[in-house]
């Protein structure tokens, strides 16, 4: 069984009553994880000692817990009671992904794409300054799969996802691929459609995809900036031509 954390009254104290009292103690929490009071791993103490602590009935220690659960903070296991979650990567990546999926803009896509063109290009730039060995191989590897013909369209919009995640890999900050994974993902389907129905010549994607890899493993900082600005513009343009399409399915 888990070691129960210790109520420390200099760092919990009675909070002032108000309206949505709950979220003071969420933010109360989040703060002793984030300060390393409260360690992943270690289970919380009871319902009524943290009522206590922080001088609220044990409905708002229960909403608070609750909420802290759904944003996969806190954890609950049968016969363990709950626990401070190790924050990993698919928990934040997920919650941006779940914001995207509720975004209801016509123009989506491309505000998605501009985002892409600030981040990644300067992603690259990092990936050709701090790429390992290994990396430089799974990118080379990405590439030459890609060129085989007998490739499905879903397969080739996978490794098209996968050369992007590893080029976020590749910079050494994990941060780029929480950030960048769920903004492809959620284009996931597009990137499908751009492989299977919308024509568009294939070589082309694959030569700007080589000059990226090529030139982050070469490790030419502004030739791998340049080489993804070309093909996230290269890209917005056939977003552009899939939604007029769309709007005018005789053009």
């Amino acid at each position: 069984m888990s070691e129960e954390l210790p109520i420390n009254s200099s760092t919990i104290e009675p909070l002032e009553r108000e309206q949505r009292l709950y979220e003071r103690v969420v933010d109360k929490v989040l703060d002793l994880i984030s300060s390393g009071e409260w360690k992943p791993g270690y289970r919380l103490p009871s319902e009524s000692k943290l009522s206590e602590a922080f001088g609220v009935s044990r409905t708002v220690v229960r909403e608070a817990v609750k909420a802290l659960e759904a944003r996969g903070v806190l954890e609950s296991a049968t016969g363990s009671g709950v626990s401070v979650r190790l924050v990993d990567f698919n928990m934040v990546s997920q919650s941006l992904e779940t914001y995207m999926q509720l975004s209801n803009h016509a123009d989506f896509e491309i505000r998605l794409n501009e985002v892409r063109q600030v981040l990644e290009v300067e992603m690259v730039a990092l990936a050709a300054s701090r790429i390992t060995a290994e990396q430089r191989k799974q990118l080379r590897q990405i590439c030459d799969e890609m060129r085989v013909g007998s490739n499905s369209s879903k397969h080739m919009a996978e490794l098209d996802f996968r050369l992007h995640v590893t080029l976020a890999e590749a910079t050494q900050n994990e941060l780029f691929k929480v950030l960048l994974a769920p903004l492809i993902n959620q284009l996931r389907d597009q990137i499908i459609l751009t492989w299977e129905d919308f024509p568009r010549p294939v070589n082309v994607v694959l030569d700007q995809h080589e000059s990226i890899v090529a030139a982050v493993e070469s490790g030419d900082v502004e030739a791998a900036r340049q080489a993804m600005a070309k093909h996230l513009a290269f890209s917005r343009k056939v977003l552009e031509d899939i939604s007029k399409s769309h709007k005018d399915p005789n053009s």
